[in-house]
């Protein structure tokens, strides 16, 4: 017997998931997933600093070249940009983040407490044994089915505000989990970006139309403020309101050899070591922007 008794709700909430679960994972039959769309968003980021930092340490090199420097800066600017206006493009007919949150808040009445807890047929109040049952995992097991029935049930209500004596199997997410996910990406100036693509790069703007209060350069902070904000609606999506089980780190494991071998005449220089470990020590600061997501959101 199903432990979720609403259970044409279930199936469209199942229908529902699957389809925003394709939306995210490489290989799952979307060429443009926001998976790649991130990776390639990053891979620019990152390569770019990989390379302007190693060009710092060696003026000869030839990637000081006025015409490779100027391929390099207009090819991260446009990058960068660009992948910010489509992850946030709303129109129905794409793949980005800001469709993904706007199709799950206008569906959040699927979302209910019990198809939280039980959709994969997780019990909805299981009882707590009194006593452990040699072979089967004790009840306060993190693998068992009472420890994963409860975790469910604590999680949902942060996301519906509703305090635990007041639990309902109707329960849905509250609207403020959405409004969160925005004020995360307006902060991190994103709009900002999409206005430099109307302005610079998909239209030539006529020039009365540029406010000249926008600045038309970029930094390095201003890019992974709207990162961060990025990868976190996305993992507060798919980690904690789709229980997806999809995660991976912020940064993908750099390919064997990206970097090549970098070499000086007949000696090989200390060029390659010196970009992974820049490259290392970006992708570590990245990686923890996830760590203690549950925190930072629910705080």
């Amino acid at each position: 017997m199903s432990e979720v008794i609403d259970q044409n709700r279930l199936a469209a909430y199942l229908e529902k998931k699957a389809k925003w679960l394709s939306w995210y994972e490489t290989g799952a039959g979307e060429s443009n997933s926001l998976q790649d769309q991130w990776f390639a968003m990053l891979l620019s980021e990152m390569s770019f600093r990989v390379v302007r930092e190693e060009v710092a340490k060696d003026p000869a090199s030839m990637l000081n070249i006025p015409l490779v420097a100027h391929l390099l800066s207009s090819g991260y600017f446009s990058s960068q940009v660009l992948a910010t206006r489509r992850l946030l493009d709303g129109r129905p007919d794409v793949i980005s983040l800001r469709r993904l949150i706007d199709d799950i808040r206008k569906n959040r009445n699927l979302v209910t407490r019990e198809i939280y807890v039980s959709f994969d047929g997780t019990a909805y109040e299981p009882e707590l044994p009194e006593l452990t049952i040699p072979g089967l995992q004790p009840a306060d097991s993190p693998f068992s089915e009472w420890n994963r029935s409860r975790v469910r049930h604590e999680r949902f209500d942060k996301l519906s505000k509703v305090a635990p004596q007041n639990r309902a199997r109707d329960n849905k997410i509250h609207e403020s989990v959405f409004s969160k996910m925005d004020d995360w990406i307006d902060a991190s100036g994103a709009s900002k970006l999409v206005t430099l693509s109307h302005k610079y790069l998909a239209h030539a703007a006529q020039q009365s139309s540029i406010n000249t209060a926008i600045p038309t350069g970029l930094s390095f902070a201003e890019v992974e403020g709207i990162q961060k904000a990025v990868v976190q609606s996305m993992r507060v999506i798919y980690d904690i309101i789709l229980s997806s089980s999809t995660y991976s780190e912020v940064v993908p494991m750099v390919p064997l050899g990206f970097f090549g071998k970098v070499w000086n005449g007949e000696s090989l220089i200390e060029s390659t070591a010196r970009m992974n470990k820049q490259w290392d020590e970006m992708a570590e600061e990245r990686n923890q922007w996830v760590r203690d997501l549950d925190s930072d959101f629910f705080m």
